[in-house]
């Protein structure tokens, strides 16, 4: 039976980057540059499970990266509150500035996503008022700007966790990379 949980986590994930589900966002909780824990939704952009990563995209200038870049180890956690399932993932963050290394998830984007990336002010900035993006990005090979501040953040996860809070029962396990095979262990939840 752990098999298949480790099976359905997997398809879990894999499906939230092809269409919404309840895994498509997640909550990163990254070490602040202070100590201090930070927690933000992102949306899952692409998972390789022969690798073993899963990916996000963010903004260069977000405080998120410099988090990443001076302690990679992160934390992501998604709730299908249907099925009462909520799926843990742990491991070590990378962020893909080079061109070759976004490209390929930036031509999967909307349009509106990418408009995100060519504000003047980086997120976290104060501003005097709240305002869009500033419409949408017409032209992608156009908006060099945009494209030098989309970044993709690539964890290579390291732990798994499966926790089950239906009313029949709640079950929990968690699944450790080792030697580049996943081993798989029941939990008291």
């Amino acid at each position: 039976m752990i098999a298949s949980v480790h099976q359905e986590l997997w398809q879990n994930l894999g499906a939230a980057t092809r269409s919404r589900s309840p895994f498509t966002t997640m909550q990163l909780a990254t070490i602040g540059t202070d100590g201090a824990p930070k927690v933000r939704t992102v949306v899952l952009r692409q998972v390789d499970e022969a690798r073993s990563t899963v990916s996000f995209v963010t903004d260069l200038r977000s405080p998120k990266v410099a988090e990443i870049r001076r302690d990679p180890r992160v934390s992501l956690v998604g709730y299908d509150p249907q099925g009462g399932i909520q799926i843990r993932l742990e491991g070590r963050a990378v962020i893909l500035a080079q061109p070759e290394d976004k490209k390929p998830i930036w031509d999967r984007c909307r349009s509106h996503t990418l408009a995100l990336f060519q504000t003047p002010d980086a997120p976290g900035t104060e501003i005097a008022s709240p305002r869009g993006a500033g419409g949408t990005l017409e032209h992608r090979e156009g908006n060099e700007q945009a494209f030098r501040n989309f970044c993709v953040v690539e964890v290579e996860l390291q732990r798994l966790e499966w926790l089950d809070l239906s009313p029949e029962g709640h079950q929990r396990c968690f699944f450790r990379r080792t030697a580049g095979s996943w081993v798989g262990t029941w939990i008291a939840p």
